[in-house]
């Protein structure tokens, strides 16, 4: 009898992908998410319409977390095997009597919101007023009243928590959470390769940014691209912020050493920060030599991404694996990132070839070596697909499908 899976939850559109491999791998899988952003949801990463089939976008938290209908949500899961959870329909699952059999945090899950007061109390919200301290709660983010303590439960008491290999920082916070399963650092498959295999084999979907970077490709030899949130001035939390004006600083350096080079830097209008960068970059006087593109669906953004030389990660905190990073090398384009290759080498003896730098001067280093090396850059973005297609997808995949089929 094939198995039913509930995948509840789909921060930034992770659990699609998920949601179609494990359909592929033979299981009634479904999934269950809440609109948050529009440039996240299922339509955003394909380019058919057989995912309403089995994606069904709830209303579960349009009057709030502690106002959720707990009884809709029994009936909409009830009749799964199987639950694999993320983010805040996790916690109302948990809230409806559900427990996760395997927890993917991805992020502020894990070092914010699983931390904020678990009551509503005066006391509590009191706090929230009067603290003058950068880290705590705010009254705005206490407004859910019971979330964190039913994210709290969801995660602590998952069978299991898979999540990449990250930092000492995240792990602490999760640790903090004393969880009661098995945690292992498998990745979560976020990116979902066939449907963009279809670009890297020649398909041109249309597409409104098709012409504009078709003239941006042939005006330049070199096209530099960053498509991560504009992340650097604005503090929101240690965790994220990106040193995006680090890349800034860096081109602009290269191009005063080399002003007659024919590249170009790329990037979305997304983030807190899209206004600071633009000043900067006009201080930087380097404007001409920048290009914006507003923020789209992941489908039209590929098309980008492969047009693109080199793509960029993040130069504050070290990650493994992330969006940005993880769409460049599946279009064989390899990435200049800050990456402190003894968090992850007890997981992978052998990492993906990157250009590693996190300073202004370190990346225009690797700017100016990607530039004079186009043959390497081509040879690191193969090696780099092929690690990550074996690293982040089939081996994560497998490991996942065990746990479903023998518990452990």
């Amino acid at each position: 009898m094939t198995k039913r899976i509930a995948l509840v939850g789909n921060m930034n559109n992770n659990f699609y992908a998920l949601t179609r491999y494990l359909r592929e791998a033979g299981y009634d899988a479904h999934l269950f998410f809440r609109l948050a952003m529009d440039h996240f949801q299922p339509k955003a990463d394909t380019f058919g319409e057989e995912y309403k089939e089995y994606c069904h976008q709830v209303d579960w938290l349009d009057k709030g977390f502690y106002n959720a209908d707990k009884k809709k949500i029994k009936e909409q899961l009830s009749g799964f095997d199987f639950f694999v959870g993320q983010g805040e329909e996790a916690a109302l699952a948990y809230a409806c009597g559900y427990n996760i059999d395997v927890y993917y945090p991805y992020g502020s899950d894990v070092y914010k919101y699983s931390h904020l007061p678990q009551e509503y109390t005066w006391k509590a919200k009191l706090k929230s007023l009067v603290v003058n301290d950068a880290t705590r709660p705010t009254y705005a983010q206490m407004k859910e009243g019971t979330m964190a303590k039913y994210l709290r439960g969801a995660i602590v008491n998952a069978r299991y928590i898979l999540a990449e290999s990250t930092n000492d920082e995240f792990e602490a916070k999760l640790k903090e959470l004393a969880y009661k399963g098995v945690y292992e650092k498998v990745a979560m498959p976020f990116v979902y390769t066939g449907e963009f295999a279809l670009l890297a084999n020649g398909f041109i979907p249309p597409n409104p940014v098709l012409q504009p970077m078709r003239k941006i490709r042939e005006e330049h030899d070199f096209i530099l691209m960053y498509h991560g949130r504009q992340e650097w001035k604005t503090f929101h939390n240690p965790f994220t912020i990106k040193n995006t004006h680090h890349l800034f600083i860096a081109f602009s350096n290269y191009l005063k050493k080399n002003p007659a080079s024919k590249s170009c830097l790329v990037m979305l209008e997304y983030g807190s920060d899209v206004a600071h960068s633009k000043e900067l970059i006009k201080e930087l006087d380097i404007a001409d030599k920048v290009f914006w593109f507003p923020k789209m669906y992941r489908k039209e953004l590929m098309y980008i991404v492969k047009n693109a030389d080199v793509c960029c990660g993040e130069f504050n905190y070290s990650y493994l694996t992330f969006g940005t990073v993880v769409e460049a090398m599946f279009m064989k384009k390899p990435v200049i990132t800050y990456r402190q290759d003894s968090l992850y080498t007890d997981v992978y003896p052998k990492l993906y070839p990157c250009f590693n730098a996190r300073e202004p001067e370190e990346i225009e280093a690797a700017i100016a070596t990607a530039i004079a090396n186009p043959c390497l850059v081509k040879q690191m973005g193969e090696d780099a697909c092929a690690w990550v297609t074996e690293n982040f997808i089939q081996k994560p995949l497998q490991r996942l499908i065990q746990i479903i089929e023998t518990g452990k």
